[in-house]
């Protein structure tokens, strides 16, 4: 049984729960949900559940402590606020919470203190834990343009860098980042697709998506070739597919001097292309040759073993001599032709 804040009926108290449950763990009681209006950070919600106090927004838990990480926990009547502190340092003060549910937010505060939780919701809590930490780790890791596992060539831009990281499934990351240094692109590759992304404020005017992003994955298995065209400086590195085909060259100048997108061989627009120098390409000759060779050995492999031929039935084969045989001692073949056709069968 749930309690609930003074200023909610029974009505707009449902509503509030039926959200709130979205943000927290399946299984997880809610002993009380209530009011209250925090700018920093921005919190119209606090629970307390049986493992933990929850500041939330709507959907979104901006703030968390379990009962057994709590150092303080201090309810002010005067003020209308409760301030939890972290054994971690981590904190907030929550504000204008109405001061009729500070006294029952107290004594549910106590009583997760003295309550073990569910086993089951505790193992549940420690591998969301672990998987948000990991991904934290990841997300800074991100935002600071760094990806140890992967091979950078050229530099990142924190911006490209999280579209990167929209890219990713889980916690892997891209053994390959290629950017090009004229800020027309980057590309990523994984262990079974590659990506083009063109995002930031020059890269996505020039891909024709001003302060957007213009994005295509493409899967090994369904890659046709890559190819690179170029002149003395500036070339265009492309990924052919059946639906990007090579017939007409994507070169670096076939209109570039067009307006966005009002050319269908602009380089710098189209999303299987990416512009690259002469320079950039020789630098990263050696790992362009690698996901050449990755995405052959990934084709290789969804196509499967060549069945070999079945060999003729031996029996199958007496039977049809027998009735050329039988058609030349009728006169129907000569022998020239039963000849013939005893060469065709056998071959």
């Amino acid at each position: 049984m749930t309690d609930f804040s003074v200023k909610w009926n029974p009505k707009k108290a449902a509503k509030k729960m039926a959200v709130v449950q979205t943000a927290l763990f399946p299984g997880e009681d809610v002993w009380f949900l209530g009011f209250c209006n925090n700018l920093k950070p921005l919190a119209s919600e606090i629970a307390l559940t049986a493992l933990r106090v929850v500041a939330l927004q709507e959907r979104e838990i901006k703030f968390e402590a379990r009962y057994p990480d709590i150092a303080s926990f201090v309810t002010n009547a005067k003020k209308g606020t409760v301030e939890v502190v972290r054994r971690d340092g981590g904190s907030i003060v929550i504000k204008m919470v109405p001061q009729d549910d500070l006294d029952v937010i107290e004594g549910f505060f106590r009583l997760g203190q003295r309550t073990t939780p569910p086993s089951s919701l505790m193992a549940t809590a420690d591998t969301a834990a672990a998987t948000n930490a990991a991904s934290l780790k990841r997300i800074t890791a991100a935002k600071e343009s760094s990806w140890p596992n992967s091979i950078l060539k050229g530099k990142l831009s924190r911006k490209a860098s999280e579209a990167i990281l929209r890219q990713c499934h889980g916690d892997e990351q891209p053994w390959l980042i290629l950017t090009s240094s004229a800020g027309a692109g980057i590309l990523a590759s994984f262990d079974d697709r590659l990506v083009i992304i063109k995002t930031g404020a020059f890269t996505s005017f020039m891909a024709g998506s001003l302060g957007g992003e213009r994005s295509a994955t493409f899967h090994f298995s369904d890659i046709t070739g890559i190819e690179y065209n170029s002149g003395f400086v500036n070339g265009v590195l492309e990924i052919l597919t059946p639906s990007y085909s090579g017939g007409a060259n994507k070169d670096y100048w076939r209109g570039t001097n067009q307006s966005r997108n009002a050319d269908s061989n602009d380089p710098w627009t189209l999303s299987n292309c990416l512009p690259l120098s002469k320079l950039d390409y020789n630098t990263s000759l050696a790992e362009i040759n690698e996901l050449k060779a990755r995405v052959s050995r990934a084709k290789q492999m969804s196509a499967g073993p060549v069945a070999p031929k079945a060999a003729p039935e031996v029996d199958g084969l007496a039977e049809q001599l027998q009735k050329l045989a039988g058609l030349r001692d009728s006169g129907v073949l000569s022998d020239e032709e039963f000849t013939a056709a005893k060469a065709r069968l056998l071959a």
